[in-house]
């Protein structure tokens, strides 16, 4: 017990924290960001109908999704022919045609609710596993706010160099202060 009340006297201890915390803070700074552009990448999308569900817009087989073990069964499709609408079909092609590699993560979304919820259309852009019960752009970890940033290219338009650069927040208050003390905040 008395080696782990030591534990932060070493330095490269102290570094990992300082790198879970810089984290954290970038992912909670991005995180505003990236809602309101998620927002207007859902309008540039379009609005699909509701109704229609993922397993019944992809056709199938569709790699990596389909793995057909069983003879005529497919564990994502629950139907082999795909759903005919167009509204939908619509905003699927538009989700390919942003995903820097048109390959979307069908598997973390849900179509019934790309009319409503912007971040359904967000998770097309995550990894492929391990983000469809994640709720919200909040709830997502750094990896996921950075993919998206990284395989949407609505975010290539956001991201100039002017963007990149703000001004800094008051002469008299350099950022360093600003971070300390948001760090001071959350924990």
């Amino acid at each position: 017990m008395a080696a782990s009340t030591n534990m932060f006297s070493y330095k490269e201890t102290n570094n990992w924290f300082k790198a879970c915390l810089a984290l954290k803070i970038t992912k909670d700074g991005l995180a505003n960001f990236l809602k309101t552009e998620l927002q207007t990448a859902h309008t540039a999308v379009g609005i699909s109908c509701g109704n229609c569900s993922t397993e019944k817009l992809i056709p199938c087989p569709t790699l990596p999704y389909c793995n057909k073990r069983k003879r005529h069964y497919c564990p994502f499709h629950k139907s082999q022919k795909p759903q005919q609408c167009f509204r939908c079909d619509q905003v699927k092609q538009n989700i390919t045609l942003h995903h820097r590699y048109n390959t979307p993560s069908w598997r973390n979304t849900d179509a019934k609710k790309w009319t409503s919820d912007f971040w359904e259309i967000g998770k097309c852009f995550l990894p492929p596993d391990g983000y469809s019960s994640v709720l919200s752009v909040h709830e997502s970890d750094f990896n996921g706010i950075i993919s998206i940033m990284l395989n949407c290219t609505h975010f290539q338009n956001c991201l100039s160099s002017s963007c990149l650069s703000p001004p800094p927040p008051d002469r008299r208050s350099p950022l360093e202060m600003v971070l300390v003390f948001q760090a001071r905040e959350s924990y």
